[in-house]
């Protein structure tokens, strides 16, 4: 008679089942494929000791049995014989390879599902861990940021592991295609940041979860604190908010700071391709530090080497490039190329800004 249990009982079953790490079920399965081991030697020893059988033939019949081939081409006639068939092998033998392929098919489907919902613990070393996700249109920009480092020479083989509370049902189909995987999880609040191998890890991204709100540099210094926790051999980049800030994220560690500019991931990228030209780029779109500046002065045909270096040398700026009389904008230009043009433009500083007329009579000294 079938005995039916609360159901309570059964769910808090179905809990455990499902809590059960993949080293809960290679165990499990170990255990039931060592008992079948068992079995079968013994049954092979009872052939060998009830039935005139070669050891050979007595391996056979356990195989073909235990399998349910059945060939039939020897069996046992001994009533012993038979009567160790049917306890090791017909009553507890055949149960136990079905339960083996069950535990196995079941890990192969549980394995699949953990992998895609961010349970599964992935082994990893010298890759990029990218923790947290921006709260507007963090799909998109994950995306794209992912694109650019696939894009990057130096970066294209690293493998990268996003460490977020989003994505419960799984990483988009456009990430997963990259090559990308994910550990779903809140990494503030004391976690174990180890479930992503961070001290193994290449560069470690701490993305702020809001471009607007200041508590999310809150989050990132739980996060930069956390990291301190561990022996950090990778490239570590935060992005801040305030720029008061930027000092305490680099006293916990942060090795570039960053401002969170959405639309450009490309600023991250440089941060891990090129460390330090991160800086470079990010000081071009603000005013308060060195910018680009376009002086419309003639420039009467000469070699660009001697160019630059007189304007370097009356501390003028850094040329970056000129426009040509046809209206094109040539940068980085050969020092030994003959230019000339309508336009130079120059890296300056915002607290020492040079005047035209300057830049003009050094031009064309």
């Amino acid at each position: 008679m079938f005995k039916f249990y609360p159901l309570k009982w059964r769910l808090k079953r179905y809990e455990w089942f499902s809590l059960q790490t993949a080293g809960d079920r290679k165990k499990s399965m170990l255990r039931l494929f060592i008992l079948l081991i068992l079995l079968m030697i013994a049954h092979v020893t009872a052939m060998l000791l009830f039935e005139d059988f070669t050891l050979g033939q007595a391996i056979w019949l356990t195989l073909t049995t235990i399998t349910t081939v059945g060939y039939g081409d020897i069996s046992a006639q001994n009533p012993w014989g038979q009567a160790a068939t049917v306890v090791f092998l017909y009553l507890v033998g055949i149960f136990l390879l079905a339960q083996i392929a069950g535990e196995y098919i079941d890990y192969r489907i549980d394995r699949k599902d953990r992998m895609q919902k961010g349970m599964w613990r992935w082994e990893m070393k010298d890759h990029i861990v990218i923790i947290n996700t921006p709260d507007t249109d963090g799909e998109r920009y994950l995306h794209i940021l992912v694109e650019q480092i696939r894009n990057t020479p130096s970066l294209t083989d690293c493998p990268v592991q996003i460490f977020s509370p989003d994505f419960p049902d799984g990483l988009p189909a456009e990430l997963r295609e990259m090559g990308v995987v994910h550990h779903q999880g809140a990494p503030e609040g004391g976690t174990d940041l180890s479930v992503v191998d961070i001290a193994d890890a290449r560069f470690i991204l701490v993305l702020a979860v809001s471009t607007s709100n200041f508590r999310a540099d809150s989050l990132t210094m739980d996060i930069l604190s956390q990291l301190k926790e561990h022996k950090i051999k990778g490239h570590i980049i935060a992005e801040c908010l305030q720029e008061e800030n930027r000092a305490r994220f680099r006293g916990l560690g942060a090795n570039a700071v960053l401002r969170p500019v959405r639309a450009y991931p490309e600023f991250v990228v440089r941060a891990m391709a090129a460390p330090g030209t991160e800086e470079i780029i990010e000081n071009l779109f603000t005013h308060q530090g060195a910018h680009p500046r376009r002086y419309d002065v003639s420039v009467h045909s000469q070699n660009w080497g001697e160019l630059a270096a007189r304007i370097l040398l009356a501390g003028l700026g850094t040329p970056m490039g000129y426009l040509d009389n046809e209206n094109n904008v040539v940068t980085n230009p050969n020092a030994n190329m003959e230019v000339e043009g309508q336009a130079i433009f120059l890296m300056v500083d915002y607290k020492s800004i040079p005047a035209p007329q300057e830049v003009e009579t050094c031009v064309n000294a």
